[in-house]
């Protein structure tokens, strides 16, 4: 498989995608689903980049976040190194959860990111896990409708942020 050049541009906006390896299904687990939004909520503190948005799905998780001093790169690393650690040691598995790379795109604009923002949030709906987008548990969308299953706050692209 030829690797491909990640360019980084400071400040902007990613969509960012990451799915298990061979598409295991380990996030129907909720207790697996929850682990991946602890990991979400500690590496947006303690790794500086804002989190726009996110879903996480049976077999791969959708991000819209904007890093800070770190990169694209450094964050889906430590946040796939580390679930990965944990979601082995919970299922007491070995090998690899993760399929070795991400797939990312810069948000150039508002319309991208009202579109990537939408995409992220109906996810749930077009699987076929619940009819309504704020119903899923485990995506931002609850946070934005004002919901009371918002599990953590989400970062507004004015730096603002909105949740409990």
């Amino acid at each position: 498989m030829p690797q491909f050049k990640r360019y980084i541009l400071p400040d902007h906006c990613y969509f960012a995608t990451t799915a298990t390896k061979e598409r295991r299904a380990f996030f129907a687990d909720p207790r697996l689903s929850q682990m991946i939004m602890d990991n979400l909520r500690f590496y947006r503190d303690h790794m500086g980049f804002r989190l726009h948005g996110y879903v996480v799905m049976p077999d791969h998780v959708h991000l819209l976040i904007t890093p800070g001093s770190c990169s694209i790169s450094d964050i889906m690393r430590n946040f796939k190194s580390f679930t990965g650690k944990q979601i082995r040691e919970a299922l007491r598995i070995s090998g690899p959860i993760w399929q070795s790379r991400f797939y990312d795109r810069v948000i150039r604009d508002e319309a991208q990111f009202v579109a990537a923002l939408n995409y992220i949030h109906l996810n749930p709906v077009k699987d076929g896990l619940v009819s309504l987008p704020e119903d899923y548990e485990f995506s931002s969308c609850g946070t934005y409708a004002r919901s009371e299953k918002s599990p953590f706050e989400i970062d507004l692209l004015d730096g603002s942020r909105l949740g409990p």
